[in-house]
């Protein structure tokens, strides 16, 4: 299993390591959307900063899309940031414009885990500010 999930107050993060498959993928969405925790969540960092590879099924990547789809019903409030290497972004894109679905949350792009965690924390300081 090339992935760690943690959970932290204000964010999960899915950490991916060495060569990924969609099917780790799968598992890592099952293992978050079906915890009582994600409804509560307004990000997702989703590292991909120590992979290898990535290797793509378009129907796995199909399946992924609609998992999304599905999970943003039951939280709308998501923002998912991105961290890793260019061209590992670059195949997951790629891979899930493939499919035709269009990305149900918002989606921002970090050079590093430091960048997105301390943005992560300005923005949920910026929410508890307002309320």
């Amino acid at each position: 299993m090339p992935y760690q999930i943690t959970w932290n107050h204000n964010y999960v993060a899915f950490d991916y390591y060495g060569r990924v498959t969609d099917e780790d993928i799968i598992e890592s969405n099952k293992e978050v959307y079906g915890d009582v925790r994600f409804d509560e969540l307004r990000w997702e960092l989703v590292s991909f900063d120590r992979t290898e590879s990535i290797a793509f099924k378009e129907s796995n990547i199909r399946l992924i899309a609609y998992m999304d789809k599905a999970a943003a019903r039951s939280n709308p409030r998501i923002t998912v940031a991105f961290v890793g290497k260019t061209e590992i972004l670059n195949d997951v894109q790629e891979a899930y414009a493939n499919t035709q679905a269009d990305p149900v949350w918002p989606v921002v792009h970090f050079e590093s885990r430091k960048d997105a965690v301390a943005y992560i924390n300005q923005d949920d300081g910026y929410a508890a500010a307002r309320h």
